[in-house]
């Protein structure tokens, strides 16, 4: 499920997602690798963060539902 949901995330989100949460770089890593603003990170991970959380809810309640 966590899967399919990263991969409905747009790709932006989803690399500073897996980036941060998966390969435990952290946001200056991250920052540079991509050229951005630590605040910039920040923000597309935690907007990755919140999307991917409400696509997995949604997952959750319809499986329940089935």
């Amino acid at each position: 499920m966590v899967q399919m949901a990263l991969a409905r995330l747009s790709p932006d989100l989803r690399e500073a997602v897996i980036l941060r949460d998966l390969q435990d770089m952290d946001y200056k890593e991250i920052a540079q690798f991509y050229g951005y603003l630590e605040g910039t990170v920040k923000s597309r991970i935690n907007r990755g963060r919140m999307e991917l959380a409400r696509l997995l809810s949604r997952n959750k309640r319809q499986v329940s539902n089935e």
